[in-house]
């Protein structure tokens, strides 16, 4: 989860190189020429009201324009080259999952729905195979108008959002987990949430956090990279490497909901937590 900064295309010069493209006669053309206008105010659309499928309007296109508008982006033109570029934006962190070195594009509004823009720059995103898992969800109540948050516009994924509660079971041999919101009153919090069930928690979050877990038993270091492997830390050294830990990577990804920083959030907020972790790490310290 990431507040991302899109990468800057004009989409609507595109629109006009692919309206006038006789070549693509058996994908888009003359359809996307004679419908164009309605397209450019579908973009128009989607910007002012900020990706929010509760507010925008679908337009009203031909079956053959959305099957063109499927295609080229499967198949792009010539003319499409900046497909990969919006792939290529985030390259530490998913900004819809906060897991690690994304490798592809989400649809915010999916595209086997909103056809209309499935080549929109602004509602493509880097994202990781979390955009499979998600599949087509998109809103959740009307009643909360709860849905998924955008990178581009939601500037509420700035903020740290979540965090993990552990629970160490039977003396630290084993550990309950899950994950949690940091403010629970926060006046976004049903798209928070939603987002969090349906991207977040669906991509694997929470083996990724249990398997970081089982490394800490063994050699803490391994882990919390800062840490000294040949010096002894009291509890207060150690919390202090976490914080360190915890921001260097939000500056080093650009996000404060990255999973690392998940997990050493959730070190220095879970009872118990530090000073297991500063037996642990001491412990595989050679006996002086």
């Amino acid at each position: 989860m990431k507040k991302l900064t899109p990468v800057r295309v004009n989409d609507f010069w595109h629109l006009d190189e692919l309206a006038e493209n006789n070549a693509l006669h058996k994908t888009s053309f003359p359809e996307l020429r004679n419908q164009k206008q309605l397209l450019i105010q579908a973009y128009n659309d989607y910007e002012v009201n900020c990706g929010n499928p509760w507010s925008i309007a679908d337009p009203v296109i031909s079956d053959k324009l959305k099957s063109g508008m499927l295609s080229h982006y499967s198949s792009p033109p010539a003319s499409i080259d900046y497909l990969d570029r919006i792939k290529d934006s985030s390259p530490e962190v998913c900004p819809m999952c906060g897991g690690f070195k994304p490798f592809t594009r989400d649809h915010i509004l999916p595209k086997s729905d909103y056809q209309a823009w499935a080549i929109f720059s602004k509602n493509l995103v880097p994202a990781c195979d979390c955009n499979l898992k998600r599949g087509t969800a998109l809103k959740g109540d009307a009643a909360s108008q709860a849905r998924v948050l955008h990178p581009y516009f939601d500037e509420v994924l700035s903020e740290r959002l979540l965090s993990c509660k552990i629970i160490p079971r039977s003396n630290y041999r084993w550990f309950d987990l899950e994950v949690i919101y940091v403010d629970t009153a926060h006046p976004q919090i049903a798209s928070i949430k939603y987002h969090t069930r349906n991207i977040v928690i669906k991509s694997g979050i929470e083996k990724w956090l249990k398997g970081q877990l089982g490394k800490l038993k063994n050699r803490p270091s391994n882990v919390i990279q800062v840490l000294p492997r040949r010096v002894r830390l009291t509890q207060d050294q150690l919390r202090q490497s976490l914080e360190d830990c915890m921001d260097s990577n939000d500056e080093l990804t650009g996000s404060k909901n990255n999973w690392l920083s998940i997990l050493c959030h959730g070190l220095l907020n879970s009872d118990g937590m530090l000073d297991w972790l500063t037996e642990r790490h001491n412990a595989t310290l050679p006996t002086p």
